[in-house]
């Protein structure tokens, strides 16, 4: 499907926008070895976890293996490697090392501790609804939540809508746990994504359901999964404060077709025992909340824009985890795309 707005290279004529910087997705880690009791390890890695741990378990002054006891999924590993350091500076063995004497549920609990703080709604800038962050390929962004934020997903009708014109909501979002984790993945085409409100076949398929290559780390359980078309606008809003006459608003716009993936660690359940699932909603939203939404209804239109799918509008083409998550690629075919990557962004200068 083509893009009927075509995103510009400058600034929008439409209104101002942010566009993020390009990022990927990386991790930060807990590792811990059996030679060096007491102790953890806590660095960063755009490579899975298990890799490098590997990695240092080669060097032949470690005489044994190192264990990855946890991994937090990032788009902002260098800031969050930084804050846990930060926060556990008491505990640091040496300043030149990513050693700590902690206990090991300690240093898990300060990688999620940060991991709110980093990726959280005060990281995104609050209160800018009129200056969207504009998501497209390679902007994926990885948010974590509190329970009770709300989303409201809205679609402009397009300029030649028979319906008039504006922002219309389509949907209405809730995260149910705090950590909970909402994550936005350009997509190269319509058919990538999959939509479970839309009744998309494959919408209730887990598109990473493990973290590891052996397929023994399990991701975070998912519990909901969405399209965004071009010119879409997703609005995070929060009032985890319980001040009902304030709320957190950030505003997302996507320039191309997107993959919404939500997951928790910590599944709330239904009554009836079934976990709440990313549309299903257990707190109306509080009048700021309401407030945040008009304005944003009222802003200009978006710089790309297509219309949205019906359901199986696009056939869905056969995706594999690597896909969505590159790090599930043996290291040999990485490296060979990245370095096709960067020749390329030097043949265009960037």
């Amino acid at each position: 499907m083509e893009l009927l707005v075509q995103p510009s290279e400058n600034v929008s004529p439409f209104g101002q926008t942010t566009r993020m910087e390009g990022s990927d997705v990386g991790f930060v880690y807990v590792l811990t070895n059996p030679a060096m009791p007491g102790l953890v390890k806590i660095g960063f890695t755009t490579d899975l976890p298990e890799d490098r741990a590997a990695a240092l378990s080669r060097h032949p002054g470690v005489p044994l293996s190192f264990t990855v006891e946890f991994r937090a999924l990032t788009t902002r590993w260098r800031a969050l490697e930084k804050l846990v350091h930060r926060y556990l500076a008491d505990a640091r063995v040496n300043p030149k090392r990513e050693f700590f004497r902690v206990p090991v549920d300690r240093a898990i609990e300060t990688v999620r501790e940060c991991v709110l703080d980093i990726d959280g709604i005060d990281a995104w800038g609050t209160g800018a609804s009129s200056r969207p962050h504009l998501i497209g390929d390679p902007q994926r962004i990885s948010l974590a939540l509190e329970a009770g934020d709300i989303f409201v997903l809205l679609s402009h009708s397009g300029l030649s809508s028979s319906h008039g014109f504006g922002w219309q909501p389509v949907d209405v979002w809730q995260a149910h746990a705090n950590g909970d984790q909402l994550e936005i993945i350009p997509a190269a085409r319509e058919g990538e994504t999959a939509g479970f409100s839309i009744g998309d076949e494959l919408g209730a398929q887990d598109p990473v359901p493990h973290l590891d290559r052996e397929r023994k780390v399990s991701n975070g359980l998912l519990l909901g999964r969405e399209r965004l078309t071009p010119g879409d606008r997703v609005l995070w809003l929060s009032d985890s404060g319980n001040v009902v006459e304030k709320c957190k608003s950030v505003l997302f716009e996507a320039l191309a077709y997107c993959q919404v993936v939500y997951r928790s660690w910590t599944p709330q359940l239904t009554t009836d025992g079934h976990p709440l699932l990313l549309n299903i909603l257990t707190r109306e939203p509080s009048p700021a909340m309401v407030a945040a939404s008009q304005h944003a209804i009222a802003l200009p239109a978006p710089r790309a824009w297509a219309p949205r799918p019906t359901a199986q509008s696009a056939p869905m083409d056969p995706i594999t985890p690597e896909r969505w998550l590159p790090q599930l690629r043996p290291r040999a075919q990485r490296k060979k795309k990245s370095q096709h990557r960067s020749t390329r962004n030097t043949r265009h200068g960037a």
